[in-house]
């Protein structure tokens, strides 16, 4: 059977996540994941040559959280790291903002990922998910009506900052953007924790990780344990499969579409898409969808508004409505069908005011 050590060298040979010489960001948040992705990492230093850097976020929403900020730092003084620590008012930002906590916390982490990263020249931001992390979102997002993508789950990596030109396979470089990778996403937790007790290696724990009033909490100590106690005892690896399975489907589907992009389009912009109906109508359904969502993750960035309930609104609009109907979608954005053309616009461009 592979060591921890490994499995993680395998993942990222396997998955190109970064290679001898490089600048690795690894976020560490003190718990038991981070910290021994930290130390496998720090095992491969010496002979790999990389050059590693810690970031840790105190969320200041914890009484003790300070206390944590100190002992992540001394931990990084023992392994010989720079550690960079970001204190945030979470809870006031969110307010501010409308997000929830789970959401604004993970936003403003991001963030605070990316200004470390460009502070110490890195290319790469490694992340401590695990797989159980990887079957948590599944059961999360199934539970929520997600579609292939989502199930997709956690990607073991995504650019965090979009290059000029990349391929999904290119390894990670500053030329390529900024890449959030993740070595862990193929480990059990428990298998972390066997080689933390192992290595005798400490970890701080964090109460608000068993807080019921979070979703994802409830997935994990909650509905994952009646699941595998009363349905299947494999539902986790289930879970890992299916976002395999999905993650694949959706990407040959993304690389469909990306072909078919420029056969279809008659004109595009910062502010509009114009497809012709006619190709567009020819496409399968599925490639459709995906088109659309190309054409919104275009203009807007993200799809973290657009619901299966507009993509019926959108379905009706190229196959029922007569020329000159209009669907508006959430965050400014207006479908139109026109005589031979869909146009998609945003209806606030940017210079332009409400």
């Amino acid at each position: 059977m592979e060591s921890v050590l490994e499995q993680l060298v395998n993942t990222v040979r396997i998955h190109r996540l970064f290679h001898a010489k490089d600048r690795v960001m690894v976020g560490l948040s003190g718990g038991s994941d981070s910290v021994a992705l930290l130390h496998l990492l720090v095992q491969l230093r010496s002979s790999w040559g990389l050059k590693l850097y810690a970031i840790h976020v105190d969320h200041q929403l914890r009484l003790e959280s300070s206390r944590d900020a100190e002992w992540v730092r001394a931990l990084a003084k023992q392994f010989d790291l720079p550690i960079f620590i970001e204190r945030q008012d979470v809870r006031r930002r969110c307010r501010q903002a409308g997000w929830s906590l789970e959401d604004g916390a993970r936003r403003i982490r991001y963030q605070c990922f990316l200004e470390a990263a460009t502070r110490y020249s890195t290319s790469v931001i490694a992340l401590a998910h695990t797989a159980d992390d990887q079957a948590e979102t599944v059961l999360m997002r199934l539970l929520r009506g997600s579609g292939l993508t989502g199930l997709g789950g956690i990607p073991i990596k995504r650019l965090l900052t979009e290059p000029s030109t990349n391929r999904d396979n290119e390894w990670p470089d500053h030329s390529q953007g900024m890449w959030v990778v993740r070595p862990l996403l193929h480990v059990w937790r428990r298998q972390l924790l066997d080689y933390l007790s192992q290595e005798g290696l400490a970890y701080r724990e964090d109460a608000s990780n068993r807080d019921l009033r979070f979703v994802r909490n409830r997935i994990r100590h909650q509905l994952l344990p009646i699941l595998e106690r009363d349905y299947n005892p494999n539902v986790k690896v289930a879970l890992t499969q299916l976002a395999e399975q999905c993650r694949c489907d959706s990407n040959y589907l993304q690389e469909s579409a990306q072909r078919q992009w420029k056969r279809l389009i008659v004109s595009a912009n910062l502010e509009h898409v114009c497809f012709s109906l006619k190709r567009f109508a020819r496409q399968g359904k599925a490639l459709q969808r995906q088109l659309v969502r190309q054409m919104i993750q275009r203009l807007q960035g993200d799809l973290r508004q657009f619901e299966f309930r507009h993509w019926l609104e959108l379905e009706r609009l190229f196959t029922e409505r007569p020329p000159g109907t209009i669907v508006d979608l959430p965050g400014g954005l207006r479908f139109s069908r026109q005589r031979e053309c869909l146009v998609a616009s945003r209806k606030n461009p940017p210079g332009k005011q409400l």
